[in-house]
């Protein structure tokens, strides 16, 4: 079958993943130190206890040091969102509140703690969920306003608690509708990404690996047959008098006998293959962990599906194929081994086409 395409960013390992994450985490750590430099500067100016910055410094510590502990034994990876952003977000808009209550002049600190917590959500979560982290905001902080009005009574001044409340609304209005923007431009950027690595890595017409990226493989290939000692075989494959298809045809039908051979060559190699338009009329098959044997009874599969194909009116020639073989030689690069399947090939088309011929061995393997 065709593949599907591409991840949009690159491949990386589990540990790489991993580390990514461990770096997110520090960044928001970060957060937390600046935090706590902030309430101890308060603390010297005697707007912040001793004791309430002992109980935000315990609770910022539990909370760096359970986060961490997650990521380093790998019990993040249990979640939907293994960067565990949506936690650490509402654990840093819970802290909010509770510095509020313990502390009864650092009403000014709200505002732009919320805010360092929205730009760390909006790096990751999209404007649903950066939605109801507003919602949490508000209701969160409507109930530390109450509670401070329970403990801190008169010693309130409302009027700069008014303010400060209307800063953390409109803030939080702000944040969610921006996360809005913000996520819808991350999606048209991911949908241009991928459209783009689709014309880096398919050919357009038949949906098959293209040349370049048939190259890489290729290369990767012949490396892992070289560190492993393993088997690897290549087949050429042309379309027979594919020119006289287009000239009595047209290049429309021409490009529909091309995308048949595509699927069909696609849909019958078996997992771990790779199919690729080499150029023209011309494929590429990759053949890792395969000995000559098995390749040529895999093309001889292949040519005999091709030479069963309808794309023509009734009455016209079936749509053939000739294979070129070739089995890797240790310390032979990607491109003689190509080579060596192209000639393979020239001989198979020399001695009447739709057959198969393997590097090496003279006349044909398999024949109609």
């Amino acid at each position: 079958m065709l593949q599907a395409p591409p991840s949009l960013l690159p491949t990386r390992t589990l540990a790489h993943r991993q580390r990514l994450r461990l770096r997110r985490f520090a960044m928001a750590s970060s957060t937390y130190v600046l935090g706590l430099a902030v309430l101890g500067l308060c603390t010297l100016l005697g707007l912040f206890s001793t004791f309430a910055l002992s109980i935000v410094g315990a609770l910022f510590l539990a909370i760096n040091a359970g986060l961490l502990l997650a990521f380093a034994t790998g019990w993040n990876q249990r979640f939907a969102d293994p960067s565990l952003t949506a936690l650490q977000v509402y654990l840093g808009v819970t802290m909010v509140p509770v510095i509020l209550v313990l502390g009864r002049d650092v009403h000014f600190v709200a505002s732009p703690y919320y805010a360092v917590i929205f730009v760390f959500g909006m790096l990751q979560m999209d404007a649903r969920a950066l939605a109801r982290v507003a919602a949490y905001v508000l209701v969160s902080y409507g109930a530390a306003l109450l509670l401070r009005h329970q403990i801190h009574g008169s010693g309130v001044d409302w009027r700069v608690e008014s303010v400060t409340a209307m800063l953390v609304v409109t803030g939080s209005v702000w944040f969610a509708t921006a996360a809005s923007y913000i996520s819808n431009l991350r999606a048209r950027l991911h949908g241009s990404l991928q459209h783009i690595a689709a014309l880096a890595t398919y050919d357009g017409l038949t949906g098959l690996w293209n040349r370049r990226q048939i190259d890489q493989m290729l290369e990767g290939a012949v490396k892992h047959a070289e560190r492993h000692g393993s088997a690897l075989c290549v087949a050429m494959v042309d379309v027979d008098h594919f020119k006289r298809v287009n000239d009595r045809h047209g290049h429309a039908i021409g490009d529909e006998v091309l995308k048949s051979v595509a699927g069909t060559l696609a849909g019958s190699v078996r997992a771990g293959d790779e199919v690729g338009r080499f150029g023209g009329e011309e494929f590429l098959l990759l053949l890792p962990a395969t000995t000559m044997a098995q390749a040529t009874g895999l093309a001889d599969r292949l040519r005999n599906r091709l030479e069963t194909l309808q794309t023509l009116a009734a009455g016209e020639p079936p749509v053939t194929g000739s294979f070129g073989l070739a089995a890797w030689r240790a310390g032979e690069s990607a491109g003689d081994l190509v080579r060596r399947a192209d000639q393979a090939l020239y001989r198979a088309k020399a001695s009447g086409r739709n057959r198969v011929e393997a590097d090496g061995l003279f006349g044909p393997l398999v024949a109609c």
